[in-house]
């Protein structure tokens, strides 16, 4: 395999510059604008950080495949918006949501003579 060497001049470089600038705009300008914090992706440490587990924790929810997470090859990510819906689905049942989860489900449920 060889080699190719290139001269140019100080006129060469700033059109070269040029053109990688723009096509740089233009690769910026593709990606979503609308980005928004939820879809961030977190490491292990800044998950501790942000729902206040330890480490040991967090392992162990992976460990037992309850937490969702992204493996690549050794590194662990979290995507912020799965981890606030996996927080939403593991919040406490209000005695009122559960009153009305029972009647729903007697409502929809033929009681059997005996």
């Amino acid at each position: 395999m060889s080699q190719q060497i290139y001269m140019l001049s100080e006129e060469g470089i700033k059109v070269l510059a040029e053109l990688i600038s723009e096509n740089l705009k233009k690769g910026l300008q593709t990606q979503p604008q609308n980005v928004t914090p939820e879809d961030e992706f977190l490491n292990i440490d800044e998950l501790s950080k942000f729902i206040g587990l330890t480490k040991p924790t967090i392992y162990g929810h992976v460990h037992r495949n309850t937490i969702p997470f992204i493996k690549k090859g050794k590194m662990l990510r979290f995507s912020k918006q799965d981890i606030l819906n996996w927080l939403e689905t593991g919040k406490s049942t209000s005695k009122q949501e559960l009153d009305s989860k029972v009647n729903e489900y007697l409502a929809n449920k033929p009681m059997f003579n005996r």
